[in-house]
């Protein structure tokens, strides 16, 4: 009977430490996984030359909205978008229409906050789509807003037909202080098949 008692004892004890060793497996996962993401974070940095990196951006249809994406996945830093305070129209003649207005009474549209401050980093990708042959209105506000001096901005852009239609230089007029690169537009209709496109662009900006 002792020597029953012995061997359950003896299995009860084994037991016991193969549980301790199945609840400590998880532990060396996750930190094997936190490793990864560190390592994965110091090669982006590298990557960029350990320079804070920004993609910020207005869409409206989406199409710029997936250029920035590209940006982003091949950069990799912040993503943050520019939203209106006052929505614009969701129908595009109305939008149009509106825009228009925009331009010709040199508005300045208020956005919301972006949770980020842009002149923290040391590059600043903007992105935003051509209308009525200039930026959007919101765009100018964000340009006033900030100061740039010192840091890079490289602009991008979705059009209908109009290229980057004078805006690069539009913002090296707003930004005299800052180093604005050769930017790059896409056109809408094609951005769904830009992706290789947009990073050869940035591979030749050495991004």
């Amino acid at each position: 009977m002792k020597k029953i008692l012995s061997i359950v004892l003896v299995f009860s004890l084994l037991f016991a430490f193969s549980a301790c060793g199945s609840k400590t497996q998880p532990t060396s996962q996750a930190q094997s996984e936190t490793d990864a993401t560190d390592t994965q974070a110091q090669t982006n940095e590298a990557s960029s030359g350990g320079k804070k990196i920004l993609t910020v951006y207005f869409s409206w249809s989406g199409n710029t909205e997936t250029f920035a994406n590209y940006i982003h996945s091949t950069v990799g830093g912040d993503i943050v978008r520019i939203n209106p305070v006052k929505a614009y129209p969701d129908n595009y003649n109305d939008v149009a229409d509106y825009a228009k207005e925009e331009r010709d009474n040199k508005a300045r549209p208020e956005f919301k906050d972006l949770g980020v401050n842009p002149e923290d980093y040391d590059v600043v990708f903007v992105g935003y789509p051509i209308w009525w042959y200039t930026m959007p209105m919101i765009m100018f506000t964000f340009f006033e807003k900030y100061d740039f001096s010192s840091k890079t901005i490289i602009p991008f852009n979705t059009h209908e037909g109009s290229g980057d239609s004078g805006t690069y230089d539009t913002i090296k007029e707003l930004e005299p202080n800052a180093t604005v690169l050769e930017g790059h537009a896409v056109s809408g209709g094609s951005i769904g098949s830009a992706e290789s496109e947009v990073k050869d662009w940035l591979a030749g900006l050495k991004y």
